[in-house]
């Protein structure tokens, strides 16, 4: 098996590791997303490390923290030999491993385990593990929850029962199904089925790193994430629920909505290097999980 590989960055916000506090909090968690964000360099050793670097954690007052690597080499520092900062990443041999292996959980007909995939890839089930969620923000399992339930959402528009649905989408049974079906489609797949007959439904437009983004959620849950300009989200809205009570002015899901994006780190940047149906897909997972508690009707006003 090949050697466990260096750690990979996910892509740095330099804005969550402003002040030194948060910098030296990255190091004491050797925190991977903050490589490229900053260096420290220990004065009694004047050696310099990316934050993520596994050697034995220094004295405090010993750390200091630069943004730059010119400024470290002009200041005399020599780089760690084990985290090796300054060289490059084999950042894009590691996005088209997890790239592939996104594509052989988009082609699976049965859930693949976590071996299996980390031995597809050539690494360890540890470094593979926590490659994928680098790059991608979901462990291997919740990308794959996301890709079945993408499916059966597909399917549900096709298939000749819900059972045909069910079972093609690739669970094995339909308790396991009927156990996360409200997150999955916000309502019962019947009403899923039946254009949302009857079924009150409130979304909103959220701006992401990637595009544009409707969100549109029931009481029970979200029911869809449409990219796209306003205008043809909302008519994909109306194809797939026309028979639905549409709501676009709930100032309450609104300002949740858009507060929840506002999070730090809400949405995982996800590797650009990944296809962008991998990058759709895991954003909008992140964004089903951000609303996983069901969002009520604001009150009505007196």
């Amino acid at each position: 098996m090949r050697a466990a590989p260096a750690r990979l960055p996910a892509a740095a916000d330099a804005h969550a590791y402003a002040s030194d506090e948060q910098r030296w909090r990255a190091v004491r968690e050797r925190d991977d997303a903050a490589d490229g964000a900053f260096y420290y360099a220990v004065t009694t050793t004047r050696i310099y490390n990316r934050p993520s670097c596994t050697a034995r954690l220094a004295r405090r007052e010993n750390v200091e923290f630069h943004a730059s690597l010119e400024e470290l080499r002009l200041r005399g520092y020599r780089p760690c030999r084990r985290c090796r900062p300054g060289e490059p990443e084999p950042t894009r041999e590691h996005a088209a491993l997890v790239a592939r292996v996104c594509g052989l959980m988009d082609t699976a007909a049965a859930p693949l385990n976590l071996d299996e995939l980390a031995q597809s890839a050539g690494y360890s089930r540890f470094h593979f593990h926590r490659m994928f969620k680098s790059l991608t923000g979901l462990t291997p399992h919740t990308y794959w929850s996301a890709v079945r339930a993408r499916r059966v959402r597909e399917e549900l528009l096709r298939a000749r029962t819900v059972s045909d649905a069910i079972y093609q989408s690739g669970f094995t049974t339909t308790g396991q199904f009927y156990a996360v079906s409200s997150s999955i489609l916000g309502m019962t797949p019947q009403e899923f089925r039946a254009g949302a007959a009857g079924v009150e439904i409130r979304f909103a437009l959220a701006d992401t790193d990637e595009s544009p983004v409707l969100v549109a959620v029931t009481q029970t849950g979200v029911c869809a994430v449409l990219e796209g300009p306003e205008q043809a989200a909302r008519e994909r809205l109306a194809e797939l629920f026309p028979y639905a009570v549409r709501r676009a002015d709930d100032r309450c899901f609104e300002a949740r909505l858009g507060q929840l994006l506002a999070r730090p780190a809400a949405l995982h940047p996800v590797h650009p290097l990944l296809p962008r149906e991998v990058r759709q897909l895991c954003r909008d997972e992140r964004i089903r999980q951000l609303l996983r508690t069901p969002v009520h009707p604001a009150p009505a006003s007196r």
